[in-house]
């Protein structure tokens, strides 16, 4: 098939299913090989996104256009109508009949076409009753479900950590947009002077009061594609992320550590707090990982950055005693659904070993604190076994270390947990999902 915009969509997607790959990743790949405009571009990355945000409803209703509800559909196929189901219910610029004939064609190049009457006849179903369609009302789980895109287990597990208030706020956030959070690199210029310049391009930068550097930006295309950013003068990063490199109270002339630092974006914010002076240790597990930190260093011209290849599982050897060291662990990733729609359909059982690993890390990250210095556990989840529990758990088994409470301006505080911890939520003065957890060591090394 030519490379169109919703022949790629459907290829990503297909590419999603089978390798499980990030969603940003997978369609910068896709549009690059394709080659599209700016337009098709466009609709193939809407499409492309549009089916993973909206995969359960558009599967309920595709499932009742069908003679047999129950009827196991070839996955190609399934895929191909998920497209064009998305384009009929979600996208007024595309004509109905556009969706159905370009999925027609799709299919009719597929197996020798066998799937082209399904396809047709299941689209012009959707097509013409559209108007009637509704998805099941109510606050069950079922109802959430198909409302928000949301597994009814992650829904399940919001609601008990949570409470149904929270959940369904949490639900009704994670269907909006986030916005683009940046970190100015202040050794290298000023917000104002950066605004000034973005401004010339048609970008937007608006100064947050906490933490200083952190800004939002605004406008149309890629930042990565500004002159601004091949010159180093700033780096894009989720607030989440900056109020927690706050945590370290990074100082000019300490020796911190980033036990898993790729791509390296809470480094280079703790190399521009301390102003490029002493030494940052930034960690991570794959070569190419590190590659990235080093790249991203050097463009934002952080000498203080030390990349190295680390197993944050295993024993350091050979480091200094640190001033604050930072755990962001890997982590099942359900505070970022707004960013990786396809985070939401992981399923609770796959993550299940994360809070061993996560505890591992965090074990062999404090071994390199020094008495008196600061370490720092962060996620970007919201699930309290990857959360409070491996705090918990790491203070019952580690009484060198004490509770080191803390608070962010501009963040509210709506979960009730120890002062120590804190679960951020998108709407009270976080982005993402986040939580983040201080101890301070009070015995000898």
């Amino acid at each position: 098939m030519k490379a169109t915009a919703r022949h790629t969509a459907l290829q990503a997607l297909l590419q999603m299913e089978e390798n499980e790959g990030y969603s940003n990743i997978v369609i910068d790949k896709a549009l690059r090989a394709a080659g599209l405009d700016l337009r098709d571009g466009g609709l193939a990355s809407a499409i492309f996104y549009g089916v993973l945000e909206k995969r359960l409803p558009l599967d309920f209703y595709l499932r009742g256009c069908l003679k047999d509800p129950g009827k196991k559909v070839d996955p190609v196929i399934w895929m191909l109508l998920r497209c064009a189901a998305y384009q009929i219910l979600y996208l007024d610029r595309v004509p109905d009949s556009a969706a159905v004939n370009q999925a027609v064609e799709e299919a009719k190049a597929y197996k020798r076409g066998t799937y082209a009457g399904l396809v047709n006849g299941v689209l012009r179903n959707l097509s013409r009753s559209k108007e009637t369609l509704a998805l099941p009302q109510g606050e069950s789980l079922r109802a959430l479900s198909l409302r928000y895109s949301i597994p009814q287990e992650l829904i399940r597990l919001w609601r008990g950590s949570y409470g149904p208030h929270l959940t369904g706020r949490l639900l009704e956030v994670f269907q909006q947009r986030p916005r683009m959070y940046v970190r100015v690199n202040t050794v290298k210029t000023t917000v104002e002077a950066l605004a000034g310049l973005l401004a010339e391009k048609g970008f937007s930068l608006t100064p947050l009061p906490f933490p200083q550097g952190a800004a939002v930006l605004e406008g149309d295309g890629s930042p990565a594609a500004l002159p601004e950013f091949q010159e180093g003068l700033f780096h894009v990063q989720d607030l989440s992320a900056q109020l927690a490199c706050t945590l370290l109270e990074a100082r000019p002339g300490q020796t911190l550590c980033d036990c898993c630092a790729a791509p390296g974006g809470k480094t280079f914010t703790l190399a521009e707090i301390m102003e490029d002076t002493g030494r940052v240790y930034s960690f991570d597990l794959y070569k190419g990982r590190v590659g990235l930190i080093r790249q991203g260093g050097e463009r934002l011209g952080l000498a203080c950055v030390q990349a190295e290849q680390r197993d944050g599982e295993k024993a350091y050897e050979g480091l200094p005693p640190m001033d604050a060291v930072l755990c962001d662990v890997p982590c099942s990733g359900y505070g970022v659904i707004r960013r990786k729609p396809e985070i939401r359909y992981k399923p609770l059982a796959s993550v299940k070993e994360l809070p061993e690993l996560q505890l591992r890390i965090l074990e062999n990250g404090a071994s390199l604190v020094r008495p008196g210095g600061l370490l720092v556990y962060a996620t970007c989840t919201l699930n309290p076994q990857e959360n409070g529990r491996v705090a918990e758990r790491f203070l019952d088994a580690h009484p060198e270390f004490e509770p080191a409470p803390f608070s962010l301006p501009g963040v509210e505080r709506l979960v009730e947990e120890p002062a120590h911890t804190q679960t951020l939520l998108p709407f009270a003065g976080g982005s993402d999902g986040f939580f983040a957890a201080r101890f301070r060591r009070t015995g000898d090394l």
